[in-house]
């Protein structure tokens, strides 16, 4: 019984159950509220904010588990979200090796730079599949505003992310 209990009270059990409630914003809620018709990435936010707080291994953790669960629930192929959610977190880890301190501002900027490269990690991962990448202007808006969301809805997910991901102390 008190294995169960341990399993349950895991982070990586806090992790499944948090992505789903994420999942469900990101393919209800988000899917529906457009601001200037591209729809949000917050299962993106989610991984990016898992990386910079945690590092490289856990990012890409939670992006493999993330993409893979958000593959399921859309009709891309299994595995695509995975790939590009998995070196989006890793990529995003990588912010604690170059800034271990980290400041608030440098955080924001590296949510925005992350988001785009994630995104361009998701086009590349489509064009590799042959899910028909068309290269446009429209990309460039829907990379902004995918960045702009991100930015201002960060500071709610790094509070997620950190109870979500955080190691609890043994009290015996």
């Amino acid at each position: 019984m008190s294995r169960l209990l341990i399993i349950l009270a895991s982070r990586w059990t806090r992790l499944v159950l948090v992505l789903l409630i994420v999942l469900a914003l990101q393919t209800t809620l988000f899917k529906e509220l457009r601001p200037f018709g591209v729809a949000a990435q917050i299962i993106l936010l989610f991984v990016t904010c898992a990386g910079i707080q945690f590092g490289i291994n856990i990012g890409a953790i939670v992006g493999l588990i993330a993409g893979l669960m958000f593959d399921f629930v859309v009709s891309t192929p299994a595995g695509l979200g995975s790939i590009a959610l998995g070196l989006t977190g890793a990529t995003a880890g990588l912010y604690i090796y170059f800034f271990p301190n980290p400041i608030w501002w440098l955080r924001l900027l590296t949510v925005a730079f992350v988001s785009v490269v994630g995104e361009i990690y998701v086009l590349i991962a489509q064009a590799m599949v042959g899910l028909g990448v068309v290269l446009e202007f429209g990309l460039l808006k829907i990379i902004a505003v995918v960045t702009a969301v991100n930015i201002c809805l960060s500071p709610g997910f790094f509070l997620v992310t950190r109870w979500t991901l955080s190691e609890r102390k043994k009290t015996r």
